[in-house]
Formats: C-alpha cells, structure tokens, sequence
C-alpha cells in the first residue's frame, strides 16, 4: 500500500514487488487519483496491483500545531 497526501492528485512511487524481485528501487511507476476519490489500485509497469490510499490531513488526525 502506498499513501499519498490527502490533496495530492498525483504521485510517482516505487512498486514494492518490482523492488524485491531485482533489488533496485528504480522500479517506479505514476498514476493520478483524483481528489473525490480516497483509494484506488494502480498497475506497475509489470503489471502488478498496488493499492494507492489517501492519507488524513494533520488537521484531522490531531497533529497539528497550534499557530
């Protein structure tokens, strides 16, 4: 599972798979999750499914600071 910010709409990662079986972490990948949704599954360029969610906002989760 990779976690992108909560308003993030776009991201490029590492599928952890490729990463495991040559070693390397250039295995990376982008995908576009828009911003209605809060999960998605994307295909590496392998072909293997990784599951991309949104994270909560610091706001929301309680760490925020207090300006």
């Amino acid at each position: 599972m990779i976690a992108i910010a909560a308003r993030a709409t776009s991201f490029t990662a590492v599928c952890e798979r490729c990463s495991a079986i040559d070693g390397r972490s250039s295995s990376t990948f982008a995908g576009r999750l828009d911003l209605d949704l809060d999960e998605g599954v994307f295909l590496c360029r392998r072909g293997h499914h990784v599951r991309v969610e949104r994270v909560e906002p610091a706001e929301e989760t309680g760490l925020a600071t207090a300006s």
